[in-house]
């Protein structure tokens, strides 16, 4: 599996138009959007409104449709291979600061299936103290699933927080360890 990162600028923020679709996936419904460029945001849809209630707060000023996009399907595609078998490159189109981008991208270095922790991360970005910024940046990510934030533990292997639950986290990560285990199979 292959992400790219492409840092939205300021003035594509301002002025987003945002292609976004509910899916039934092996880890529950999302609410997954994109722009032309990428994929932007991807939301658990427990509650359908909740979630289209968060993409209109994250991108406040875009202009959003319920609308298919290829993205959409590559990211569908991924999730029902389980990762292993996808060679797509995945595309993903975020507004962040540098720092975020960077923990971003730190964030898919994980292993599927395995987990870092928040000093872990914070050494992979060549800034070991920044712990409360490194957790800031995660809890900030926009892409849920796709940028495993759900990998990152607390150091003393306690589960640590997530935005959408401790038992949607702990759901994550026994799913990937099922898939990676077919991937070692296969």
């Amino acid at each position: 599996m292959r992400f790219r990162i492409e840092r939205m600028t300021e003035g594509e923020y301002r002025s987003l138009n945002i292609d976004y679709g509910f899916y039934n996936t092996p880890v529950g419904e999302l609410l997954v959007a994109s722009t032309s460029r990428g994929i932007c945001c991807i939301e658990f849809a427990d509650d359908r409104n909740e979630a289209l209630q968060l993409l209109c707060k994250r991108f406040a000023k875009s202009f959003q449709q319920m609308c298919r996009t290829e993205f959409h399907d590559l990211v569908l595609r991924f999730l029902c291979e389980d990762g292993h078998l996808f060679s797509d490159e995945i595309v993903l189109h975020l507004y962040g600061t540098d720092f975020q981008i960077n923990v971003w991208r730190a964030l898919l270095e994980i292993p599927l299936g395995e987990t870092s922790t928040y000093s872990e991360v914070a050494m992979a970005i060549n800034n070991p103290r920044a712990l409360r910024a490194v957790g800031t940046a995660i809890g900030r990510n926009p892409v849920a699933l796709i940028i495993p934030c759900h990998r990152v533990l607390r150091s003393d292997g306690g589960i640590g927080g997530y935005y959408w639950g401790i038992e949607k986290k702990k759901m994550l990560l026994e799913w990937e360890i099922c898939c990676r285990n077919k991937k070692i199979r296969s």
